[in-house]
């Protein structure tokens, strides 16, 4: 492979991404909120989702250090709640998902580059991938975490009035 035909591939391979992952962050804050209203596999949280194990992994490094992107294409920022009753709680959680899911889908990107590319550069793009989704999905997951916590604890008990 030339020098001119690998730029051209790596240009195409940004491309897609590019196009895809804006369609998906754009299309975003138009979704129907019944569709991010409720935990849908992969989104299931799991026995590991614990805000401790979230903190060993040095989330709160990563929430000084990256960008909050959430406004970009009309969307809510994650970066502070929007208030502190049970609705304000709800809706942040439901926006977190949101955000998750367009994270995940932005990884999927990945699945067209295999058709015209060699094995070891759509390897080397999806790495890429990785890096540039995975801190922001563990962000997301964390706040999530830490705001199904404080719902779980102020929803009523059985035979309570």
């Amino acid at each position: 492979m030339t020098a001119t035909t690998l730029a051209w591939h790596i240009a195409g391979c940004v491309a897609v991404i590019v196009v895809w992952s804006v369609t998906v962050g754009a299309s975003a804050p138009r979704w129907p909120a019944s569709w991010v209203r409720r935990d849908r596999w992969p989104l299931t949280p799991t026995r590991w989702d614990t805000p401790e194990n979230y903190r060993r992994l040095g989330v709160t490094w990563l929430i000084r250090h990256l960008p909050e992107g959430g406004t970009w294409f009309g969307g809510q920022s994650k970066s502070a709640l929007p208030g502190r009753d049970r609705a304000a709680l709800e809706a942040y959680a439901a926006e977190a998902r949101r955000a998750e899911w367009v994270h995940l889908l932005s990884i999927t990107s990945w699945l067209a580059l295999p058709w015209w590319n060699p094995w070891w550069l759509s390897l080397a793009f999806l790495a890429v991938l990785l890096v540039a989704n995975v801190p922001f999905l563990v962000i997301l997951r964390y706040n999530r975490v830490r705001i199904e916590r404080i719902l779980a604890r102020s929803r009523p008990t059985e035979g309570s009035p």
